[in-house]
């Protein structure tokens, strides 16, 4: 059998009490023989033998064996105070040994002793550790340290020392607490015994208690220099096993040597991993210089010995990646941190994890790359366990290819965690979804669904995920308090009930008691939940940007300068995205979040077209549409549409478009079920709002057929179609209409159905302000005019008889209001039967109504200037209008509010040069004249 380890224990064993040291369920079992290693040349610390022997000596019982009957009549003999002097005495005042300290390397959770001496508690001290001494029934019942130094035969401080046969034989009832904790000790833990002999009768003591459990326990040690046959036997019919090391011809300070540097090198993995790569390779040569073998007994020899290379290098590099595979979506970095060694190079469409000596890192070390060349070939060229491990790692990291020893492996795609990943890249969230009872402040299930999510991965042992979903919690329940402590929030009683029911897990406190093999990444995700991560991207992101803006404008002056990572900023800003979805990390809508992602987002768009290029994929799309304030996505907007710039730098070819209007359409779909989502009764612009409005922007950009369009504008009404809670979703629509007509020319008359829904409203009594403010301001007024210039007609005449019957049952201003604002518009684009309808309702409505305000008589020339004829001697009333309030009535209310100012002028303009209104003329040059006056 091949050894390569260079290991003087068995590197199984060793492994075994490694893995009980990670779970923190290690026990040390101390004996006498261990104190020995703190005697100096001058001081000495006597055997229990040695002891007894000079008890006998005082006793004159040369002929007695019994080692307790003999502490026991000295005892009778001589009395209490000369006993324990006796024993007192031999005990030492000596310093803790490098042994000693070296116990504590193994990280015990407890640490037994059947000796009298302080030389543990020293040690614990000198290194700084905390631990709980117990060495009695009282000490154990007040300890509340979770590690603790227990003196089961008490020590000299409490004077309770076991030494006599009635220490032995009473030891139940002296100490009841201790011994059944010992017992339990036993049951639970791994336990190794140090500083024993086979004939200890103390040792012998504790075998019986050991017998007594159940052999479903974890394994039990005994250290000793050599192998005996019939010992072993006997143990391990006790439930103990013998560790020995291969070498026979060491002394005791040299066997607890080899023991503690051979827990040491498993410790580090890596050194034992490089030791035995050396090894391997001096195997092999000898295998190769070997004259007495023939060529087909070496191959298989050195087949055997890379074989055992392979499997510990996978054993090694399985465990190093272990936490990995209890995340959703990975960080690449994330892969390349634990391989060391690796780089990841980013591309358009690409990440590549390189491990190659073509390429050099910070850390770079000849050894480990070797070790991640054998592993990475051995991986990515079979179909083990260990293999498609690996490939699920990478897929989660989104890695598609994998360079090593000069080779390049494309990494095979899972299309179920791609299927995943679309969805919430599609906005397509379920009503019940974490996200949505966010956005509708339904805290109170939310909290119930992370506390589930908790169970469930405490229960699957997935403690990566289970951190995240406190960590959500935590973060909602702070929110709840804050907004019941301030007198906010729409708690119902229940709910408010079950909120205050509940408490934070605190998931920094909690994660401390997860195993400790994952206590180094469960430290990286808090660094990523706090933030810390973020912030550290958000600098490396924003020094990449400004670095970047500059080579541009330097070529841009003329100047040469290039960057190979120069393009490559985006490629890295994706993990973060598809890192925060994938892992259900509920931090997307804090400003530092969307912050990240908006910044360099925007940054990288303005480094690109000034560079006259345009780029754009579905990641970035999601990540404008979900993370960017919408007037920031408006402003940028503008920038692509000015001079058609979209159009003329665009890089995209018909295959990426084509995927990219696919993909808006699935959204804009999962968008209008989301408005449907949304809290009705909540009159605060949500995330859905944003999110809504952003694509909107974003659609207008993208060049559609007329089918498209159609099936844009009949997904959007609906939206309309509900309660109005502000103007920018119509504004936004409007800008996708008008947007898209001035880049491509492209319109559908389905857009008029905006104006039935603004005439529905109106027929349903629903027409509330903000539905006002969109026709008061003109907010729908490039609508209009679109639909003229393509020659459309408005003319659904049922729907507006019927809203124009509504309507006469209005008080006189808001008849006013809704033909000045709305019907004028639609007669401008109507059929004839609608013109008609309109006509008559104003000549029966509106035109009989006397002129009492200023706003009266410009809505009367506004109606005027649209055909309808003038009241007769109307000239003479807008000439004394004139007269009477320019310029002194300027500054009131009145007159501000109807406009006078600016669109008396403009009106009597358009009717005297346009309509051939020459008797308006001498009201405006009144007016002109008085305003001169004013100027002066």
């Amino acid at each position: 059998m091949i050894k390569l380890n260079q290991l003087s224990f068995s590197e199984y064993d060793l492994n075994e009490i490694l893995k009980s040291s990670e779970a923190n369920k290690l026990v040390l079992f101390i004996g006498a023989g261990f104190s020995k290693f703190s005697e100096t040349d001058l001081v000495k610390i006597p055997t229990w033998g040695e002891l007894i022997n000079e008890l006998k000596d005082e006793l004159g019982l040369s002929g007695e064996s019994d080692f307790l009957k003999i502490a026991q009549l000295y005892f009778l003999k001589y009395g209490q105070h000369s006993y324990v002097k006796k024993v007192k005495s031999s005990i030492k005042d000596l310093d803790p040994s490098p042994f000693h300290k070296k116990l504590f390397e193994f990280n015990p959770r407890y640490i037994i002793t059947t000796n009298w001496d302080d030389l543990l508690e020293k040690t614990a001290r000198d290194v700084g550790l905390a631990y709980d001494l117990v060495a009695s029934d009282v000490d154990l019942a007040q300890s509340h340290l979770d590690k603790k130094i227990i003196k089961m035969h008490g020590d000299f401080r409490q004077n309770n020392f076991v030494f006599k046969e009635d220490d032995y034989l009473q030891y139940s009832q002296n100490f009841p607490l201790i011994e059944n904790f010992v017992k339990g000790i036993f049951s639970t833990s791994t336990v190794i015994f140090l500083g024993y002999s086979f004939n200890d009768y103390d040792l012998k003591q504790i075998v019986s208690w050991i017998t007594t459990i159940s052999k479903a326990t974890p394994r039990k040690f005994l250290l000793q220099k050599n192998y005996d046959d019939a010992q072993a036997l006997y143990l391990r019919n006790h439930g103990i096993s013998l560790l020995t090391p291969t070498k026979t011809d060491i002394d005791y300070h040299d066997l607890y040597s080899e023991f503690f540097n051979d827990f040491r090198v498993v410790k580090n993995q890596e050194e034992l991993i490089k030791r035995t790569i050396s090894s391997a390779e001096a195997e092999e040569e000898k295998i190769e210089n070997a004259k007495m073998m023939s060529d087909a007994d070496k191959l298989k020899l050195r087949r055997e010995v890379q074989d055992l290379v392979k499997g510990k290098v996978r054993k090694f590099v399985d465990g190093k990646l272990k936490a990995l595979t209890q995340y959703n979506i990975l960080l690449p970095e994330q892969i390349s941190r634990k391989l060391t060694n690796c780089i990841i190079e980013y591309k358009k469409s690409d990440v590549t994890l390189i491990s190659d000596k073509s390429f050099a890192t910070n850390d770079f070390d000849k050894h480990i790359r070797k070790i991640n060349n054998i592993y990475l070939n051995d991986v990515l060229t079979k179909n083990s366990e260990s293999a498609q491990k690996f490939s699920s790692i990478l897929e989660k990291a989104l890695i598609s290819e994998v360079m090593y020893d000069s080779r390049l492996c494309k990494v095979s795609e899972s299309s179920e965690m791609d299927e995943g990943l679309y969805k919430k890249l599609t906005f397509g969230y379920a009503k019940e979804s974490a996200e949505i009872l966010i956005i509708n402040k339904n805290y109170a299930k939310l909290l119930d669904l992370l506390t589930s999510k908790v169970k469930h991965y405490i229960n699957e042992k997935n403690y990566i995920l289970a951190t995240i979903s406190m960590a959500n919690f935590d973060n909602i329940y702070r929110i709840c308090r804050v907004q019941i402590n301030i007198g906010r929030g729409d708690f119902n009683k229940d709910d408010l009930m079950k909120i205050e029911r509940m408490s934070p897990f605190d998931y920094k406190s909690k994660v401390i008691d997860f195993p400790r093999e994952l206590q180094s990444d469960l430290q990286d995700l808090i660094k990523i939940l706090e933030f810390n991560e973020i912030y550290k991207a958000y600098y490396r992101f924003d020094v990449e940007s400004k670095k970047n803006l500059g080579f541009s404008n330097t070529r841009k002056n003329g100047g040469i300068v290039f960057s190979s990572d120069e393009f490559k900023m985006r490629a890295r800003l994706y993990p973060y995205v598809y890192f925060i979805l994938g892992n259900e990390i509920l931090i997307e809508e804090y400003a530092e979040i969307r912050q990240l992602f908006e910044f360099n987002m925007l940054g990288s768009f303005e480094h690109y077209l000034l560079e006259d290029r345009f780029y754009v994929n579905v990641i970035d799309l999601f990540i404008l549409m979900k993370y960017c304030e919408t007037n920031k996505l408006k402003d940028f907007s503008i920038e692509l549409v000015r001079d058609r710039k979209i159009i003329s730098a665009s890089l995209l070819d018909g295959r990426k478009l084509y995927n990219i209007k696919r993909y808006l359409l699935v959204t804009l779909s999962n968008m209008c079920n989301l408005m449907n989502l949304r809290n009705s009764n909540s009159i605060h612009t949500t995330s859905i709002d944003r999110w809504t409005n952003n694509l909107l922007i974003v659609l207008g950009l993208v060049k559609w057929n007329p089918i498209q369009l159609k099936k844009i504008i009949n997904n959007l009404i609906p939206l309309l179609e509900r309660r109005t809670h502000n103007m920018v979703v119509y504004e936004s629509i409007v800008s996708l209409i008008s947007v898209n007509a001035h880049l491509y020319h492209s319109f559908h008359p389905d857009i008029l159905k905006i104006i039935d829904v603004v005439l529905e409203k109106i027929l349903k009594e629903k027409f509330n302000g903000f539905d006002q403010q969109i026709i008061l301001l003109g907010t729908m007024r490039n609508i209009f005019s679109l639909t003229e210039n393509n020659n459309y007609k408005y003319d659904n005449i049922n729907l507006l008889n019927l809203v124009l019957l509504k309507i006469k049952s209005f008080n006189e201003e808001m008849k006013k209001f809704i033909t000045n604002n709305l019907l004028i518009d639609i007669k401008g684009i109507g059929s004839d039967a609608v013109k008609i309808a309109i006509d008559d309702f104003v000549r029966e409505n509106i035109l009989n109504l006397l002129l009492k305000t200023p706003k009266d008589i410009m809505d009367r020339l506004l109606l005027i200037v649209h055909g309808y004829p003038a009241p007769e001697g109307f000239s003479g009333v807008i000439e004394k209008f004139v007269s009477d309030n320019i310029p002194n009535n300027l500054t009131e209310l009145d007159i501000i509010t109807a406009g006078v100012e600016s669109d008396l002028p403009a009106l009597l303009k358009i009717l005297i040069e346009d309509k051939g209104f020459v008797e308006f003329k001498v009201a405006l040059d009144n007016f002109n004249q008085r305003m001169k006056t004013l100027k002066r």
